[in-house]
């Protein structure tokens, strides 16, 4: 069953505080907060540093920090909107603080990495419009196959999706959702699909300083493709999922998969958006 969101009256409280982060301080902050690992010091001096130009920061922290699984997302999803029509300076330099926390203890989770790139890829790249409607991106020189920038972001997701974690190794369950992930997809439209990346074209193992820029350059191959096009590669990472499918989801699998339909420009399938409560910042 999915979660009830929004039934602790400390998150009610919070949620209506940060109604009111409305100015570039308090957008700042509220966003950086929500990339926060709890317990993890190095993330907390960035944050405190990124953040040093508001008074009273940490009690936006603390009120993120109440948010339970369900309202995190629509949290982050509002507070992006308000601050898509800030400045350009302001959204470049959110993107960049966003980063610097992340960063701040020397590694980087998948899950941040992916909210990062939705950030970046809303802030400061995706045109206004319906989701799903943007035009395919104009091919890149020396641009992945669609069938290997599949295989690339499946082998990324394998480490969340439909594993809790982010940081132990996949075992037998996450190999198999690849392997069905990556026949689905054959099976749909590309015969050739499922066969294995090239050497050098994987970040499936080791080499974590590239694994963004290899997340990236597989996101702009699939986002060449025609908006009727993309939506196959989401399906075929839910429909691999076991029984008992979306529902089953835990939080960090469920919201991998909604910020890669952002970041594919698809809107998130019925299954995923009836876990989380609709954005509840107005």
């Amino acid at each position: 069953m999915s979660p009830a969101p929004f039934d602790r009256w400390e998150e009610r409280d919070a949620l209506a505080r940060l109604r009111y982060a409305h100015g570039p301080l308090e957008r700042r902050a509220v966003l950086l907060a929500l990339f926060l690992e709890p317990g993890n010091e190095a993330e907390r001096r960035a944050w405190e540093a990124e953040c040093a130009g508001l008074a009273g920061a940490a009690r936006w922290r603390d009120d993120v920090g109440r948010l339970g699984e369900a309202a995190r997302l629509p949290v982050f999803d509002a507070l992006l909107e308000r601050a898509r029509g800030a400045p350009e300076a302001e959204r470049a330099g959110l993107v960049e603080a966003a980063r610097r926390v992340i960063g701040a203890d020397g590694r980087v989770r998948p899950l941040d990495l992916l909210r990062w790139l939705v950030l970046r890829r809303v802030l400061l790249e995706l045109p206004s419009g319906p989701a799903g409607m943007r035009p395919a991106a104009a091919p890149a020189s020396g641009q992945l196959p669609p069938r290997v920038a599949f295989d690339v972001l499946t082998a990324f997701l394998m480490r969340v999706v439909p594993q809790p974690g982010g940081d132990a190794p996949p075992g037998p369950v996450q190999q198999a959702w690849r392997e069905r992930a990556l026949q689905g997809a054959a099976d749909d439209a590309d015969p050739g699909l499922g066969a294995a990346a090239p050497d050098g074209e994987s970040t499936t193992e080791g080499e974590r300083g590239a694994e963004g820029e290899g997340v990236l350059r597989a996101l702009r191959a699939l986002e060449a493709e025609s908006w009727m096009r993309r939506p196959r590669w989401l399906r075929a990472w839910i429909d691999a999922l076991p029984p008992p499918g979306p529902s089953g989801l835990g939080a960090v699998a469920a919201e991998a998969l909604c910020l890669c339909a952002t970041l594919l420009d698809v809107p998130r399938p019925a299954s995923l958006a009836a876990r989380y409560a609709v954005a509840p910042l107005g």
